[in-house]
């Protein structure tokens, strides 16, 4: 909605290039499922796996932009697909809390019409133990309104009603 690009959902003449997402993954669960992430960060894990997912697709980075929705493009047969990797403990996944957003931005990542697939791998303790395909055009997401401002214009003079300093030697 806010790219003016479309969401297509995945059908079945995806199954082929489903299949290569799954295979990839699997690929990179099984390369992964030996390692020892414990000194790592959770989104230092994902990073890791993102990387070496895209390696085993041939997958770009959206844009040439690393940060931000979403982490590679592929295009197989004609089309193109918005491929996210997101990285979740087992215990997790049953959580309401926030774990997917995509915040419009001017430059943003997304300028074709795509089918947009996440890969989820799931961890126990940091060892990863499985990982779930899922058609992102299939989920429901919500709109969160927020007002922001700088320092700038929070205390300008004409709204500052009171005002405290002390001296400094």
């Amino acid at each position: 909605m806010t790219t003016g690009c479309k969401v297509h959902p995945l059908s079945n003449i995806d199954d082929v290039v489903v299949k290569e997402i799954y295979d990839s993954a699997k690929e990179v669960l099984e390369w992964a499922k030996n390692r020892d992430f414990n000194g790592m960060r959770p989104n230092e894990i994902s990073n890791e796996l993102e990387a070496r997912l895209r390696e085993k697709m041939g997958g770009e980075i959206p844009e040439g932009k690393t940060a931000g929705y979403p982490n590679i493009l592929i295009r197989r047969r004609g089309a193109n697909y918005y491929v996210e990797v997101k990285l979740a403990g087992e215990e997790q996944l049953d959580s309401g809390f926030r774990t997917f957003y995509y915040e419009p931005v001017e430059l943003t990542k997304i300028t074709k019409d795509a089918r947009h697939v996440l890969v989820g791998y799931v961890h126990r303790n940091k060892k990863l133990v499985s990982f779930k395909v899922v058609d992102l055009s299939k989920i429901n997401v919500s709109l969160k309104n927020e007002f922001n401002t700088s320092n700038k214009e929070l205390y300008k003079k004409e709204a500052i009603v009171r005002e405290y300093s002390v001296s400094l030697p």
